[in-house]
């Protein structure tokens, strides 16, 4: 269901899945760790993983490989929990959301109108007003509404009825913003 009007409210309603709530909570990790002191964390867990795998190396050429082999298990393991760690942040925490939320198991209704965006499920109700929220983020498969730098909701595109509707939502959410809230494609 939508307003087409700019003075009606749009409304969507869909049915929480795991899979989206996932790939959300990995892009907001990803954005987390890529500035200020977490990107420096980051980094810093960079650099020990290099050295843990220069000193594998040289152990290797120097004293053998089955000196090297206990670091070099090591250091690859904690690799691939790093690379590994947005993604499954995300699902970690969609999985910990299905089990302890209620509200993920009735559809929840995304409105807008020009007071704000407001969010509806079964037992809670959100109003965010349009100046206070810190950014609009557009990707391929849904706008995503920061309510601050780390933190938002998402509205899946598969909710909005056609390609059509996805445009004249974009431009009438765009002209809603103040011009200190950014809207960010991709």
């Amino acid at each position: 269901m939508s307003g087409s009007s700019s003075s009606e409210a749009r409304a969507y309603t869909f049915d929480w899945r795991a899979d989206e709530h996932a790939r959300v909570t990995s892009l907001l990790v990803r954005e987390q760790f890529g500035s200020g002191v977490r990107r420096a964390m980051k980094w810093g867990v960079v650099v020990v993983l290099v050295s843990g795998a220069i000193v594998a190396v040289a152990t290797a050429l120097s004293a053998g490989l089955a000196e090297a082999m206990p670091l070099g298990a090591l250091v690859i393991a904690v690799a691939a929990l790093v690379l590994a760690f947005g993604r499954l942040a995300g699902w970690i925490q969609a999985w910990q959301l299905k089990r302890h939320d209620p509200n993920v198991a009735h559809p929840i209704t995304h409105s807008l109108d020009e007071s704000g965006y407001h969010v509806s499920s079964r037992t809670t109700d959100v109003d965010l007003k349009w100046d206070g929220l810190h950014k609009v983020r557009e990707t391929p498969d849904l706008f995503m509404v920061y309510y601050s730098s780390r933190l938002a909701y998402y509205l899946p595109k598969r909710a909005l009825p056609n390609p059509e509707e996805v445009a004249e939502l974009r431009a009438w959410v765009r002209a809603q913003l103040p011009p200190e809230v950014a809207y960010v494609e991709h």
